[in-house]
């Protein structure tokens, strides 16, 4: 089954949103298929198109779920190849909650002037990942920040590979942050002026993770260790 976001989707809608129409094209849905549509927040329709190029439905059933715990949120260091947007299509798959783009002093990569058409891809690859993986909620883009501006939300963790700290048995509360370096990773300063923000520095094992893998990895283990899969 085909999943779709729209984020004013009702258990009495009978038509889908212009913009995933057009998504309707490119998978080559038919009349009578069966489709789910999320709206973002918590709520899927199943229906079935009854029309397909006029984007009509016929609405079967409403699920509202409420968002597991811990809720997580990634603050991601801007990576030159691709590789910060990896890291965010993989972790919106794993069901991460929010995700902050951070300018780095060793990122490669800066945005500038272009930070908001920067966000809104960032946005769009969101989407079209929770459609992808079937979720019913969609990951929160927040706006370019720094370091400074940084303030962990529930349980902070910033990944250093140099910690004495493991991420395995950490006593976590219903909201995790989890920050990841650039590829050059963060300097020391950094590392101390987020120890004195409240994070925690913990380390994943015993290798060196690219940047694209370190946040996807710590989600997962920590999904993982708290019961979130069980």
């Amino acid at each position: 089954m085909h999943w779709f976001f729209d984020p004013s989707i009702t258990e009495a809608s009978s038509v889908i949103t212009a913009t995933e129409l057009e998504h309707f094209k490119s998978l080559r849905i038919r009349d009578g298929e069966e489709i789910a549509i999320t709206n973002g927040v918590g709520g899927v329709l199943t229906a079935t198109v009854s029309n397909a190029a006029a984007g009509q439905l016929g609405p079967k059933s409403f699920q509202v779920t409420t968002r597991s715990t811990p809720a997580i949120h990634l603050v991601q260091s801007l990576a030159k190849g691709g590789r910060d947007e990896a890291a965010l299509q993989t972790a919106v798959e794993l069901g991460v909650s929010s995700i902050t783009p951070l300018q780095a002093s060793r990122s490669v990569v800066e945005w500038g002037a272009k930070a908001s058409r920067n966000q809104e891809r960032w946005n769009q690859i969101s989407i079209s990942a929770m459609k992808q993986s079937q979720q019913a909620f969609r990951a929160d883009i927040k706006d370019l920040s720094t370091l400074k501006q940084l303030i962990p939300i529930g349980t902070g963790l910033v990944l250093d590979p140099q910690a004495s700290t493991s991420i395995v048995g950490l006593e976590l509360e219903n909201e995790v942050t989890i920050v990841v370096g650039p590829e050059g990773g963060f300097s020391q300063q950094e590392i101390d002026a987020l120890l004195s923000q409240g994070f925690l520095g913990v380390r994943l094992g015993g290798t060196i993770l690219r940047t694209s893998s370190a946040g996807p990895a710590a989600i997962a283990a920590l999904m993982a260790l708290s019961g979130h899969w069980s």
